[in-house]
């Protein structure tokens, strides 16, 4: 007996559900990945705008279910939900995830410092005894591994507050907003010493789906490809999204 696919089961049950971590919203320093508009309290960001596009088009509707984000892999291979609606395409994720072709928005990887901290080069905090936060779940901590061998990682809710208290000696982050850099004024991005802003990895957004579905993979291919030629993926993912971004160079 041939498996059904998930998409005729999202048509059958007429809702895509998407899994979201509800943050502030980004009037208080948060990317607009995924929050309640205050003005209308409706889900908003990347996630909800674009699983609500793509909700619109299979002619059913969208169900945002709110949880950690660590959860949101484990989610979709248990069926509790459809797609990931922005995770990072990385090489070990992919061993878990079935990634769509096409490309959201772009994160640069970037480390937060003290204002006062003297920090301008790699090697400052690639030692013992140093600690560099981030966010609980994230790919990112495979890039630490990698760029920071011999200092210690620790995962947080809400990273930068163990650098701005003085527990941590940098935190590694990915979408830094201009509001959010007004807020903590004792923060500032790690700069080389010519001032040149150090990127330590660029990495795409991308749709992910459960492993071996191909009829799904397909449509969501298509649906993208549709949306690209439209000009709906650069409005919100590059044009909407850069407009926020205090890291863009």
């Amino acid at each position: 007996m041939v498996e059904k696919s998930i998409l005729e089961g999202i048509r059958e049950r007429r809702v895509l559900r998407i899994p979201v971590d509800f943050s502030p919203p980004p009037s208080d320093g948060f990317p607009p990945e995924f929050y309640i508009d205050p003005k209308t309290g409706k889900e908003w960001g990347i996630a909800p705008i674009m699983g609500r596009l793509m909700a619109d088009d299979l002619e059913v509707r969208l169900e945002c279910i709110d949880m950690p984000w660590p959860d949101h892999v484990s989610a979709l291979l248990s069926g509790k939900v459809d797609i990931l609606p922005k995770h990072v395409n990385t090489p070990k994720r992919a061993l878990q995830v079935e990634f769509a072709n096409g490309r959201f928005m772009l994160y640069r990887v970037t480390a937060l410092i003290q204002e006062k901290q003297l920090i301008s080069e790699k090697e400052d905090l690639n030692q013992e005894g140093k600690i560099i936060s981030v966010w609980y779940g994230s790919s990112i901590k495979e890039i630490i591994k990698k760029e920071f061998p011999l200092a210690t990682i620790k995962e947080f809710k809400f990273p930068w507050i163990e650098v701005q208290e003085g527990r941590a000696d940098a935190c590694l982050t990915d979408s830094v907003t201009k509001v959010f850099l007004k807020k903590h004024s004792g923060l500032k991005l790690m700069r080389d010493k010519k001032g040149k802003l150090i990127i330590f990895s660029r990495e795409y957004a991308q749709l992910g789906i459960k492993p071996s579905d191909q009829r799904f993979l397909s449509w969501i291919n298509n649906w993208y490809q549709y949306h690209e030629a439209q000009g709906t993926i650069n409005c919100w993912c590059n044009i909407w999204w850069e407009s926020f971004m205090a890291d863009r160079s």
